[in-house]
């Protein structure tokens, strides 16, 4: 075995010499180079640059190499070899052999002086020889050959641990199977067991423990190799990796191999069992094509094709892949490929040269499929507030993306018509005629109601639930389509409106508003000249709090909006937010203002009526004038003199 310090030497030259930093300062000539590196015993020693008159870099290094052998051969021990300055360059030399000549050129490539380049040379070169007499030294073979066996007794230890501590894991693992694994049923019958689950997990952990123990000789052998002096230079180490890659993947093949064949008689006899429940006969338009016996026949056929053809795949990639890990057949590997890959091309760019317009089909049709479902998202997104557009509402969402997608369908049966077998027409005869056909079926009344749909949607007089009167119809919108618009009258009697006269008639809609600022609820109350007007404000203002569904904020409030002839009329306003429940509200409101005047004891002049008043009875109801109310006398005083 070589020594510590002498690898330290060698990898310091390595670097020294193969690092590109240490050249920063070389000429124009360096970039031309062709380096060449001295291999000795498996290592590089150092790389040379140089030219030497006629002698390229490898060609100098093929002569040192040469005299390094006659060194080994001769047994020069290594402390002859030193370093001579002429003047015009260093020799490195073996008692009377010359070595190697170290120039200007050389040290200018390495980035250092001549006699330093020389004396590094002289080292490393030093350093190699006693190594290799080190390393075929009774004691180097001695210590190579107790690692070997010191690697030897490790590898038996190891292996004899996982054949003893290994099966351990079985029960474990069949354990956490039992917990965690479910069978996996199709109509009621498994197609996978959990104990087929158990026992693929516990094959595939034993596959594992032969992987562990191949690899486990391999890192041995490599060690092994590499630690004798007579195997140090031999090239093994890439056919023991091609043979562990072997390994591992004939334990790849054996398992798929084996976890197809169990699927394949697993599928037979389930497939059986199916016949009698799952398996329906094949019919089209009540005329039986398959009976249930048939249609099981063809499916076994089916796995049964499947399975020669996973057989044959299975083979041919396990060969080719074999023969890709070792470098002699590597070109036989890649052969095999061109087998498969050659006639697949071909076989593609027929298909592509001969149906070309199929192909344009398939490709539109993928682009216009993701671009609906592009659009059938953005929409969705819009119609959940989650993406804003300024004026666009989420209610028009739906309708958009409903006229967006038949346009596109539109467009892409024009788009795709010119490449159907048998078809002449060009793209633009096909928008031609979808215009003119749009145009001539526009002047129907159901195109005319489509149009006013539309149109309906995008001015968003109201939305569905609101409370609209369109014309004479007042009620709730219940439906809205493209064609015509249903309102529930508060009575549930639903009507139907095309949207065409919709769109031709004017349109009140009492909750657009309610929600946000409130709908106003008015009332109209004559009362005499002879009752204050505050008084009556204060009682219409009392009644309207009263009625449930008036909000207290706004407060109700009170305007005159005449003076008539016998009295002045009052308008009683009030805020809700229930504008489906109008007629309920308004209701309520006229019996809490007939009972708050009542309670007052003020007179509701509305109709009107005409009456000596005097001695009359007062038209307050019995229950709100008091127990001890007598009415008064009849007494007629003239108008047409003084009192005296």
């Amino acid at each position: 075995m070589r020594q510590p310090i002498v690898s330290l030497l060698i990898l310091a030259a390595l670097l020294s010499f193969s690092n590109p930093a240490l050249f920063a300062q070389a000429e124009k000539g360096r970039m031309n180079a062709e380096p060449a590196a001295l291999v000795f015993d498996n290592d590089t020693l150092f790389v040379l640059y140089a030219h030497v008159g006629a002698f390229s870099p490898s060609q100098r290094v093929f002569e040192i190499g040469k005299k390094l052998n006659t060194i080994i051969d001769s047994r020069t021990p290594a402390e002859k070899i030193a370093e001579v300055d002429d003047s015009l360059h260093h020799v490195i030399l073996a008692g009377d052999m010359i070595i190697m000549a170290v120039l200007d050129r050389d040290a200018e490539y390495a980035g250092m002086t001549r006699d330093s380049l020389a004396k590094n040379l002289a080292m490393v070169i030093r350093s190699a020889v006693q190594g290799h007499y080190e390393a075929y030294s009774g004691k180097g073979i001695a210590t190579s050959i107790g690692i070997v066996l010191g690697l030897f007794f490790v590898l038996l230890l190891l292996i004899l641990l996982i054949n003893r501590y290994y099966p351990m894991m079985y029960p474990r693992i069949i354990a956490f199977g039992e917990g965690r694994f479910r069978s996996i049923q199709f109509f009621g019958t498994d197609l996978v067991s959990k104990e087929e689950w158990i026992a693929s997990l516990v094959f595939a952990v034993k596959m594992l423990r032969f992987i562990i123990t191949a690899y486990l000789v391999y890192l041995f052998l490599i060690f092994s190799v590499d630690a004798l002096p007579w195997t140090h230079n031999l090239p093994i180490q890439p056919i023991l990796l091609g043979l562990l890659k072997t390994i591992i993947l004939t334990i790849i093949s054996v398992a798929l191999q084996k976890g197809l064949s169990i699927s394949y008689y697993a599928s037979i006899t389930k497939t059986e069992i199916w016949k009698k429940s799952l398996v329906s006969r094949v019919k089209i338009k009540g005329t039986q094509l398959l009976s249930e016996e048939r249609l099981a026949d063809v499916l076994i056929f089916f796995l049964q094709v499947m399975r020669i053809l996973a057989y044959s795949i299975f083979i041919y990639v396990y060969v080719t892949l074999l023969f890709s890990f070792f470098s002699f057949s590597e070109s036989w590997a890649d052969t095999l490929f061109g087998y498969i890959l050659t006639p697949l091309t071909a076989i593609t760019e027929a298909i592509i040269g001969y149906l070309p317009e199929m192909f344009t089909i398939a490709i539109i049709l993928l682009v216009m499929r993701y671009l609906n479902k592009l659009l059938q998202y953005i929409f969705e997104e819009i119609k959940n507030s989650r993406l804003v557009f300024e004026s666009f509402h989420p209610d028009w969402a739906d309708p958009t993306f409903k006229i967006v997608r038949f346009l596109l369908q539109v467009f892409t049966l024009i788009i795709i018509f010119p490449y159907l077998p048998g078809s002449d027409s060009p793209i633009f005869q096909g928008i031609s005629l979808f215009v003119g056909i749009l145009f001539s079926l526009g002047s129907t009344s159901a195109i005319a109601n489509v149009v006013a749909g539309v149109v309906l949607t995008y001015m968003r007089p109201f939305k569905l639930g609101d409370r609209v009167k369109i014309a004479d119809t007042m009620g709730d919108v219940i439906e809205k389509t493209l064609l015509v618009t249903r309102v529930r009258t508060p009575k549930n009697v639903d009507i139907t409106v095309p949207n065409a006269m919709v769109l031709g008639s004017h349109i009140i809609n009492y909750s657009s508003s309610a929600i946000e600022k409130g709908l106003i609820l008015h009332s109209t109350v004559t009362i005499g000249y002879d009752v204050p007007w505050k008084q009556v404000h204060d009682l219409l203002i009392t009644a309207a709090l009263r009625t449930e569904g008036v909000l207290k904020d706004p407060k109700p409030f009170v305007l005159q909006t005449s003076l008539q002839d016998y009295y002045p009329a009052y308008e009683v306003n009030a805020y809700t937010h229930q504008a489906n429940s109008m007629a309920g509200v308004y209701s309520d409101l006229h019996a809490n203002i007939q009972d708050v005047f009542n309670e007052a004891g003020v007179e509701i002049m509305s109709p009107a009526y005409s009456a000596v008043r005097d001695g009359n009875q007062s038209t307050i109801p019995q229950d709100y004038l008091p127990k001890e109310y007598q009415a008064p006398s009849f007494k007629i005083f003239p108008f047409w003199g003084e009192k005296k």
